[in-house]
């Protein structure tokens, strides 16, 4: 028979340590998937600096 020495967790802390568990996880996924996606993302001064290139480089006039 269980006696009260034997430690017994009621359902709650049960639920309590799942929904731990389960914060770890989603913030072990933002760390290794949302992070670098969004480190990958041209900034707006890449943006900036493509833009400024897109102009030819060259004195010639273009062929139409």
């Amino acid at each position: 028979m269980p006696g009260e020495d034997d430690g017994y967790e009621t359902p709650k802390w049960r639920t309590f340590w799942l929904l731990i568990g389960f914060a770890v996880l989603v913030g072990i996924g933002v760390v290794t998937v949302l992070l670098p996606e969004l480190e990958d993302e041209p900034s707006e001064d890449a943006a900036a600096e493509t833009e400024a290139r897109e102009e030819p480089e060259t004195d010639k006039p273009l062929q139409e």
